[in-house]
């Protein structure tokens, strides 16, 4: 990994590849103990990786999907459970100690979002058609089904679990009282269709433009937003005031992670490059370089390793189906 500043990013540099998907990969994530790494693809699979200290690696296909894997998350109380969300119109949650699907839910349209809450005892799951679903896992339950009056790209629970996060086509980031999420809509919608959604407790503007993604830190004191005009915004969690902005990237920011002691935070774009800036100071701790536009990125939570995935091809301009690792011992 080239730039950034030694003193700021005093870690290996060195990156790792590990191929097994037959397409690109378009999400990667941790699971809560740091053991195993899961990777979902256009071609369908999910793989669970298991990586030693020195980055060796084993991983085992996990087949039921019949169309991409475009978001997958695992839960954050328990390392063995892990949530995919594909466009076959089903959420699917396995038990990594058996490569098994344990449930299978079906949903009203193809996902591209997926989001454990905090005590993992429900998971949002948003569609192409601004639906988002809250799912109550010890049931496997649809608890409601919302329609939303504009785009929905990325979600999240605050720290507490009391308060849900949506970033939105309009440039804003809209807050929602949970226990109002789930409240009964005021009339019952037509057969096939989502319930209106609430209105917002808040709404948050820092963007001119579209908002994708957004993260907390482990930390719980920030939280981050990424969108289309370029720009990272920083944010108190509990003010909701945004406290800083990095302007390093020229391509819309589409995948963003803390570090596991929330000193750091990763921006994948368009750009040729992963920019992990230093929080504290706002400056470029590093420059990843990267051969093609960002899908993915995950830091380990609990060591400074890395995790990212893109739009990679070979020579011969077919996918790689890769991912990548920074932060090994060369």
């Amino acid at each position: 990994a080239n730039g950034g500043s030694s003193s700021l990013w005093p870690h290996p540099r060195s990156v790792r590849e590990y191929a097994s998907h037959r397409k690109k990969v378009h999400t990667v994530a941790w699971n809560c103990s740091g053991t195993k790494l899961a990777s979902g693809s256009v071609d369908t699979s999910v793989r669970v990786w298991t990586i030693d200290e020195g980055g060796r690696a084993s991983d085992v296909e996990l087949k039921g999907h019949s169309d991409s894997v475009d978001q997958l998350r695992w839960d954050p109380k328990n390392e063995h459970l892990l949530g995919t969300a594909s466009g076959d119109k089903t959420v699917r949650i396995w038990d990594a100690r058996t490569s098994k699907c344990v449930h299978a839910i079906e949903t009203r349209g193809e996902n591209i979002n997926i989001r454990w809450s905090p005590d993992g005892q429900h998971l949002a799951v948003g569609d192409k058609e601004d639906n988002i679903s809250i799912i109550e896992t010890r049931k496997c339950k649809a608890l409601r089904t919302m329609k939303f009056p504009h785009e929905v790209n990325e979600m999240a629970w605050d720290p507490s679990g009391r308060l849900f996060f949506l970033t939105t086509g309009a440039g804003n980031v809209d807050v929602f009282s949970f226990v109002d999420l789930l409240k009964p809509p005021p009339a019952p919608p037509k057969p096939g269709d989502g319930s209106a959604a609430p209105a917002p407790a808040a709404t948050l503007t820092g963007h001119t433009a579209n908002c994708y993604c957004l993260e907390f830190s482990p930390s719980g004191e920030r939280f981050a937003v990424g969108g289309a005009d370029a720009l990272v915004s920083l944010w108190d969690v509990k003010e909701l005031a945004c406290v800083a902005t990095f302007a390093r990237l020229e391509w819309p920011v589409r995948t963003l992670s803390f570090s596991h002691d929330s000193s750091y935070i990763a921006a994948g774009s368009e750009d040729p490059l992963i920019d992990v800036a230093h929080v504290a100071t706002g400056k470029q701790a590093l420059a990843v370089p990267v051969k093609a536009p960002s899908n993915s990125i995950a830091f380990h939570p609990k060591r400074m390793l890395l995790a990212f995935a893109g739009d990679d091809k070979d020579k011969m301009g077919r996918d790689e189906g890769s991912l990548r690792i920074l932060g090994f011992p060369s």
